[in-house]
């Protein structure tokens, strides 16, 4: 069967595999504030306060002062991996990583089976060896091509750009013998999830992956941070290991999924849609063959949500007559947004806080109009402000955002971005809440960073009939 035909087992699955979770202990967190969790480590391993990775740059990262994080810059005079002393068997792992611009790592459990790591950024048609792949098994006896085997794709690329930190979370059975040694199951990887989307689900390895540290199989063995190919850096490793009563269930009665792909040009799907704990009624949704996706409250003028990755999950909306819920789920890797207005008018923009909402009779939907490409422009005005809003999908990287006011007031801005964090990341490029993903605009807008409470505000100033552009890259 396609990936298509297993993703929303997959996606169901998820959702069990998450309630199951929460009756398990407590995650144990390896410490990183040294190094002496690992087994001799090799001086390319350094513990760090941060990790920085240009994202235009090839296999460039570096290392900040503090604690917290491990970082592998690898070196001719060594390149060793990082292994801890500790053995595990059937476990529950998660971390965090982050890669340079065409990097290559990967995270061996029990020293033998390979979850890849790699600078997938972009890719829409991954395979074993792109990020969050089971990499093949090898064996130099076999003829021509045929010596790699085995490996496995991830049902979808949800990887994020160079620089940026992204999450993978493992569920792996360790192989079985009987009383006198005899394997009688193989090791498998119940789950893998790459930036909160399952990738992997029961993927059997039949024996040690390529380049495993050992060529046996045991019931236990230590994990493995590959340093020997690309820089790489690691926080927030942590596990806790698995019991019988946290097992996928094998029986799952589901109706035929409703899955949409965008083909060939961008899809727009009208809809309810969920967002935080509400229900936002004037919801489209654009979905690109770039596999490059967002929302679009036409309530609000707000672009509240993007993901990467597939499309949507219409059952809600189309199964039946659509009800009770009549919404969609994306079925990627999502960021979730404001869905607050995007524009607003300052009398002091070091203290006007901004505003939660249009008022309905202020907002005035126009609607939108499509270009020869499909990216459509959304048409608005409210308090007799007239506003063009175009998002488009360029490339694989992110998606460009165009707002154009034909009457601006004094004092109007646009928010670009709200978050705990936002900091400058090299020419013309900022990285928010802590590297989750990147917000590229030109020094000549005069972008301005200000704080709002506990809120930090990425604002440009505007001028009637001029364009303001930027990219939100992940």
């Amino acid at each position: 069967m396609s990936k298509s035909s297993y993703l929303f087992f997959f996606l169901c699955a998820a959702c069990m595999l998450h309630g199951y979770a929460q009756a398990q202990t407590a995650f144990t967190s390896i410490p990183l504030n040294n190094l002496d969790a690992f087994d001799s480590p090799g001086s390319n391993w350094s513990v760090a306060g941060d990790a920085v990775a240009d994202l235009n740059t090839e296999g460039i990262m570096s290392a900040l002062p503090g604690t917290g994080i491990v970082v592998n810059l690898i070196s001719q005079k060594d390149n060793t991996h990082l292994v801890t002393k500790q053995n595990f068997g059937d476990i529950e792992l998660e971390l965090d990583f982050m890669m340079p611009k065409g990097s290559n790592s990967g995270i061996y459990l029990e020293g033998r089976y390979e979850v890849q790591l790699f600078d997938s950024w972009g890719n829409t048609d991954p395979g074993y060896a792109d990020c969050g792949g089971i990499y093949q098994r090898w064996d130099d006896k076999r003829p021509g091509d045929k010596k790699g085997y085995e490996g496995m794709a991830p049902l979808m690329n949800t990887a994020k750009a160079p620089g940026l930190w992204q999450h993978m979370r493992i569920r792996f059975r360790a192989p079985r013998f009987d009383s006198q040694g005899k394997k009688t199951e193989n090791a498998r990887f119940e789950a893998v999830y790459l930036n909160g989307v399952l990738v992997q689900q029961q993927a059997e390895v039949t024996g040690p992956t390529r380049s495993a540290a050992f060529q046996d199989e045991k019931s236990e063995g230590p994990l493995l941070l590959q340093g020997d190919h690309g820089n790489v850096a690691f926080r927030n490793i942590s596990y806790r290991s698995l019991t019988g009563d946290n097992s996928t269930p094998a029986d799952i009665d589901l109706d035929d999924p409703i899955l949409i792909k965008a083909k060939g040009s961008p899809y727009l799907l009208r809809s309810f849609i969920s967002y935080k704990d509400k229900l936002l009624t004037h919801g489209i949704s654009v979905g690109d063959p770039k596999e490059v996706n967002y929302s679009y409250d036409m309530k609000q003028g707000a672009l509240f949500q993007v993901w990467r990755g597939q499309f949507a999950d219409a059952t809600d909306l189309w199964h039946g007559r659509g009800e009770p819920y009549q919404r969609i789920v994306p079925l990627g890797s999502v960021i979730v947004l404001s869905d607050a207005p995007s524009l607003a008018v300052l009398p002091d923009v070091n203290a006007t806080r901004w505003p939660e909402t249009l008022a309905f009779d202020d907002m005035h939907n126009k609607g939108y109009v499509l270009d020869a490409a499909r990216s459509p422009s959304f048409r608005y005005s409210f308090n007799n402000i007239n506003v063009t809003d175009k998002i488009s999908v360029p490339d694989t990287k992110g998606l460009t955002r165009t707002i154009t006011v034909a009457n601006a007031p004094a004092g109007l801005y646009i928010r670009v971005v709200a978050g705990n964090k936002i900091e400058p990341s090299g020419k013309d490029m900022y990285a928010v809440d802590g590297k989750q993903y990147y917000i590229a605009v030109s020094d000549k807008l005069k972008p301005l960073i200000r704080q709002i409470g506990d809120s930090r505000e990425l604002l440009i100033p505007v001028k009637s009939n001029d364009p303001v552009t930027y990219s939100l890259i992940w």
